[in-house]
């Protein structure tokens, strides 16, 4: 067996990244070396939101072993399962050597508990609750520091100062719903969506089931514009009306760099799958998935009853959002039931809505504002746990400069 050192300081310059943090589902009390350097890792990242540099790591913690710096991640992976099975094992032996030789029939009994507890540990499929409790402690703590630093979300952030205050945004593993009659700005708010995360260095894959990628893009190009303080026109970047070609330009080219990803079609496919999805949330490892007309998307079971394929889908989606830690927000579509414009959609009112509900952790109805065409209304319908300081919120709407953002202004 190779010595712990080498494959640990390998596996340890592998976790570095998203992508190997979340297939790595060990705690610091399995490894026999480098644990605190693990932690190290961790509490970095909750602190600064990057990833220390293999510089940075070695400095802090010199007996880490440079030369496995080369080590491919799934090999160091699957040589620490073993030996960190391996030490279980000897431990489980181990405890009960001294009951062994005065109750050798307790003795068993007990090791084959312990090691049928180990099965289960080691099962990939599930978590044991107390396992390395402690380390939940040090994860509050890290939050605690960024709190105390003035970093006040927790999380992804969210256009709607409201939810912003509470401390918490879009968070790993939860689905998100927002549902509204066609012409409301569904997609306006996806895009914004995406595009906030994207500007805070999030990597964010937006897909549309209804527009176009450039269509998209133009809508992404007035909203980050408007984060980044330029000004331009949605309806000319659309129809070629005259804008400030020098600020179109140094605005694209400050774009550089940002992480956002926009998917329309799937080649080879007929609309996009649930399926096709899911292997791009696998491919790419985003932070933040928006889809925008998720009603629209495809495959949920040919010869099913229809509220079969919705609940499919948005457990499905749900079950996405948690199996790759990642959070998710869909868009959907009000049934013509909610025929008032000026009214908020009930979940009665949306195509089989009690899967949507069911599944969702925060779901938000959004409408128009009666004083103005220039605000949206959104009223929370389910929420997480916590409470927000209304049910309803305005958001000022002007679209065509890319200006949505929450107002305290009520009409």
């Amino acid at each position: 067996m190779e010595s712990y050192e080498f494959i640990e300081s390998g596996l340890i310059f592998n976790l570095l990244n998203d992508l190997t943090v979340r297939k790595f589902k060990f705690m610091p009390n399995d490894f026999a070396k480098h644990g605190d350097a693990f932690s190290f890792i961790t509490t970095y990242y909750d602190k600064y939101r990057i990833y220390p540099e293999i510089e940075v790591l070695c400095e802090n913690y010199p007996t880490l072993d440079i030369a496995a710096k080369t080590l491919k991640f799934e090999y160091a992976l699957d040589t620490f399962k073993n030996q960190v099975l391996f030490r279980n094992i000897v431990g489980t032996l181990h405890s009960n050597r001294d009951l062994l030789a005065d109750n050798p029939k307790q003795a068993l009994a007990r090791i084959m508990t312990g090691l049928n507890d180990l099965d289960i540990v080691w099962d990939e499929d599930i978590v044991q609750y107390n396992k390395d409790a402690t380390f939940r402690y040090d994860k509050w703590k890290a939050k605690n520091y960024r709190r105390q630093m003035g970093e006040q979300i927790i999380g992804i952030r969210t256009p709607f100062t409201s939810v912003n205050k509470t401390g918490v945004g879009w968070m790993k593993g939860e689905l998100a719903s927002i549902f509204a009659r066609p012409t409301i700005g569904k997609s306006w708010l996806c895009v914004e969506i995406a595009a906030l995360a994207a500007l805070d260095g999030h990597k964010t894959l937006l897909i549309s089931t209804e527009m176009p990628e450039e269509a998209m893009s133009l809508r992404a190009d007035v909203v980050m514009a408007h984060q980044m303080g330029y000004e331009f026109s949605h309806r000319a970047l659309r129809t070629g009306l005259p804008i400030n070609e020098d600020s179109y330009k140094t605005f694209l080219q400050e774009l550089n760099g940002r992480p956002l990803l926009i998917c329309d079609k799937i080649e080879g496919q007929i609309g996009i799958s649930l399926e096709s999805i899911a292997s791009l949330v696998r491919k790419y490892s985003p932070e933040l998935v928006v889809i925008d007309g998720v009603y629209l998307v495809t495959g949920m079971g040919k010869g099913k009853a229809m509220w079969e394929q919705n609940h499919s889908l948005f457990y499905g989606l749900k079950g996405l959002a948690t199996t790759t830690n990642t959070p998710i927000v869909v868009s959907t579509q009000a049934t013509r039931d909610a025929a008032d414009l000026y009214a908020p959609p009930r979940p009665d009112q949306v195509a089989f809505g009690d899967a949507m509900i069911r599944a969702s952790d925060i779901a938000l109805s959004l409408f128009k504002d009666e004083g103005s065409e220039q605000r949206r209304l959104i009223q929370f319908q389910k929420y997480r746990e916590g409470e927000l300081p209304s049910e309803v919120i305005a958001l000022t709407w002007d679209v065509d400069i890319g200006k949505i953002e929450e107002t305290e202004e009520m009409f």
